[in-house]
């Protein structure tokens, strides 16, 4: 189904993550926070920007341990109450930052209740290292072998040390516990650490990479000895890449705060001074296109922009990339991880946009037809892919887990600008068997598109899916969307004028889209499209079925098209007509 509007902000610049970070809160940059006689633990939860999701907590009770789940709030802060658990504890965070999927460790003791227990991905390394293996299966076990507070203390003391120099960068105290310091999502103190530092883990082995993204200097810790490799020493540049973190978070704050309640002009001076006009390009879009539809869609009005990420930063060249999550009514709308690229000039960072020459996007898509007899509901990957900047793109091919094996062709075949999947009857939709979906990553599968001009290759990106396609077991009737007028028989009946169409949610749905058609047997349609704000159940709309040159005719057919998000950004919609 083609849109605009929404699709357009919400699936392409979830860059704007930065939006929620205030400059003024605390750095936490101190030591140990003190302990008491309490019953809670809590911390925060943060891969170089809060984690959307939630935290467990898992017990030392013997022979089966007891577990509790909490929720993560915006600002990466948990509280769990641990009355009747028993210590030692793990403690696990799930969830997402910047689109990308993120499930860490951490662990304490009697000592950490009424204190603090922060989840990172350095106290996941700092577990594992004492596991001797990566911390999942350690975490999962069935007797865990809780680590003690020596244990604890001594791996994160050997952590420490080798980050003393991009501690001592920023700004942070030589007596900070990883573990358990007190410290804000706010690009400073042991959050600015956690924006420059970046630790990877290679399953096999079993070696895990920590990577300084300002210099690329790297270090290694061997998982099964608890030893490290190399050093962290090289940080020029890092103070300089906090001060600018800061200062791109800032910009992005303005952004948020001017579709807080409302929208701007697209001629707003503050807006403006945000973008770099000369070499903004998003989806194929010079910046005057982009702010027209971002200022005219109602969609933006009250959108948060959350966990922002630092994906590169070149200090000496004044470039960066960083990621983040689109929220609306408290949940995730982006269905991968987005990146933006970011310009300095004359001391000030501005927005460039992705700088893509289309727009190219793969999301989980599951449709509901009651009035197809043979496949109600069908299930696969969506392919949007349009030529916005009208470059002249004439295919696309998309290959990856679930496809076939030579890839997926698309053609650009309506205005140039509309891409149909080969052979599909002009649809975009490539339903998907459960064998197929199966063999899909259940997080953070990857894609490749390939863009052409005839036979040309022009362009290539990858795609990341945040969560695999429904299978279709996984889905009735009661999943989607439910119409509750018109009815079908109101809807053959309709000939044009003023209507309304209401509907329902499953609990977990957001809306996300409304079209209606009215259509007659010689291709002539009118249609009426809406972005739907969250708590939109209804829409009134006058369609009137006049051709594109303003003739009128008489309608044969029409459809109605409704759609919403779940919480990893999968799309359900039903379709009557």
């Amino acid at each position: 189904m083609k849109k605009h509007g929404s699709e357009f902000f919400l699936k392409a610049i979830s860059v704007l993550a930065l939006g929620v970070f205030a400059l003024s809160a605390c750095g936490g940059g101190g030591s140990s926070s003190s302990t008491g006689t309490g019953t809670t633990i809590s911390g925060t939860a943060a891969a170089g920007a809060p984690i959307i999701g939630s935290v467990t907590i898992k017990d030392s009770t013997t022979p089966t341990a007891q577990t509790k789940t909490v929720p993560i709030a915006a600002d990466g802060k948990y509280t769990v109450d641990v009355t009747g658990l028993k210590a030692p504890y793990m403690v696990r965070a799930d969830g997402y930052v910047g689109g990308n999927e993120y499930h860490l460790y951490s662990a304490g003791t009697t000592a950490d209740v009424g204190g603090t227990i922060n989840i990172t991905p350095l106290t996941d390394l700092i577990v594992a290292n004492i596991a001797g293996s990566i911390a999942r299966p350690y975490f999962g076990g069935g007797d865990f072998s809780p680590p003690t507070e020596a244990q604890l203390t001594e791996q994160s003391d050997a952590l420490k040390a080798k980050l003393l120099p991009i501690l001592q960068a920023v700004g942070v105290s030589s007596s900070i516990d990883l573990l358990r310091a007190s410290f804000n999502t706010d690009h400073t103190g042991l959050d600015a650490v956690l924006d420059v530092v970046r630790v990877t883990t290679d399953t096999t082995t079993n070696v895990a990479t920590i990577t300084n993204i300002v210099t690329q200097q790297q270090m290694t810790s061997n998982i099964n000895t608890g030893t490290y490799t190399g050093a962290l020493d090289n940080t020029a540049g890092v103070g300089t890449a906090v001060t600018d973190i800061q200062a791109i978070s800032a910009g992005f704050k303005q952004f948020s705060d001017l579709f807080a309640t409302s929208l701007p002009s697209e001629t707003n001076a503050t807006l403006l001074s945000l973008f770099d006009n000369a070499t903004f390009l998003q989806e194929g879009q010079n910046l005057a296109s982009f702010l027209s539809e971002v200022t005219t869609d109602p969609n933006m009005i009250g959108i948060s922009f959350t966990n922002i990420s630092i994906q590169s930063m070149d200090t000496t060249n004044g470039t960066g990339v960083v990621g983040f999550d689109v929220m609306q009514n408290g949940m995730s709308l982006n269905d991968a991880p987005e990146s933006w690229n970011m310009i300095k000039r004359n001391g000030a960072w501005y927005m460039q946009g992705d700088l893509r020459i289309a727009h190219v996007s793969l999301r989980p898509h599951a449709e509901y037809r009651p009035a197809d007899v043979s496949a109600q509901i069908t299930t696969g990957l969506n392919m949007n892919i349009e030529d916005r900047g009208g470059v002249g793109i004439t295919s696309a091919v998309v290959t990856g887990a679930g496809l076939p094996g030579q890839g997926l062709t698309l053609v650009n075949q309506i205005n140039y600008d509309w891409f149909t999947i080969q052979g599909a009857n002009g649809g975009n939709l490539y339903g998907m068997n459960d064998t197929q979906i199966g063999a899909i990553a259940d997080g953070g599968e990857v894609y490749t598109v390939q863009l052409y001009k005839g036979s040309t290759l022009t362009a290539t990106y990858t795609e990341k899916i945040k969560k695999r396609p429904y299978l279709s077991t996984e889905l009735t009737a009661s999943s989607f969307p439910a119409i509750t007028a018109p009815t079908v028989a109101q809807l053959h009946a309709f000939t044009g004028g003023n209507a309304t169409i209401t509907w329902t949610l499953p609990i977990g749905l957001t809306n996300d889209w409304l079209n209606v058609e009215m259509n007659d047997n010689s291709g002539n349609s009118a249609r009426a499209e809406f972005g739907l704000a969250p708590a939109d159940r209804s829409k009134s709309l006058t369609l009137n079925p006049v051709t594109s040159t303003g003739q009128p005719f008489t309608p044969t057919g029409g459809f109605i098209w409704l759609s919403a998000w779940d919480g990893d950004g999968r799309q359900l919609a039903t379709s009557m007509w």
